[in-house]
């Protein structure tokens, strides 16, 4: 699996993003906490059987709402046959989260803050069925605004874009991590339009 090179032969969406997610690290302590419980409902197989961490589990009884579980529940459902199995699989999802963050780093902070800031108060003011519709956006007003990303396939781009743009959201507001994340894996499965 070359998942470095064509984004549309990348079935494992979930766990690239996941890796993005821990590889990026998080500023706010809420997020790491909503980051790790994430980790642990989705029960990839990446957890801690292929990726090295320093970090020890957060063991402080944080939990999160029915309504999330039957979200994840039902989203865990949906990508658990398309997840890596093997140490190489997990190996190119973590190649292809550090190339997408290469890309990511292209932006700069302040471009980042004012599409992150714009798109966590659309996010707040609509109803989650149009929340791929708004990354959407804001992920396209940001391709257009970075003169650099041009270098990079438009592709890989797209998607380094959006998981830095709801990853910079679920800074300001982590408790969109669940559901952000079950967005933009939804919005990068095959066959559906963008």
């Amino acid at each position: 699996m070359d998942c470095n090179r064509n984004v549309e032969n990348c079935p494992h969406t979930s766990l690239v993003l996941l890796s993005f997610l821990k590889q990026k690290g998080c500023q706010n302590s809420e997020l790491k906490k909503e980051l790790d419980d994430l980790d642990e409902q989705l029960n990839l197989p990446t957890n801690h059987n292929y990726f090295e961490s320093d970090e020890e589990l957060q063991a402080d009884g944080h939990s999160f709402s029915l309504s999330y579980r039957e979200l994840l529940q039902e989203f865990q459902h949906q990508v658990q046959p398309q997840l890596p199995v093997n140490a190489e699989e997990a190996q190119a999802a973590r190649e292809m989260a550090a190339e997408l963050i290469r890309i990511a780093d292209l932006l700069e902070h302040r471009v980042l803050s004012q599409a992150a800031d714009s798109l966590a108060k659309k996010l707040c003011r609509s109803h989650e069925q149009l929340w791929a519709v708004h990354l959407s956006d804001g992920v396209q007003a940001l391709l257009h605004q970075v003169a650099g990303a041009k270098e990079f396939k438009k592709e890989l781009v797209e998607m380094a874009f959006t998981f830095v743009l709801m990853k910079t959201v679920c800074e300001h507001v982590p408790e969109y991590l669940f559901r952000l994340y079950g967005t933009v894996v939804q919005y990068f499965l095959p066959n559906r339009s963008h």
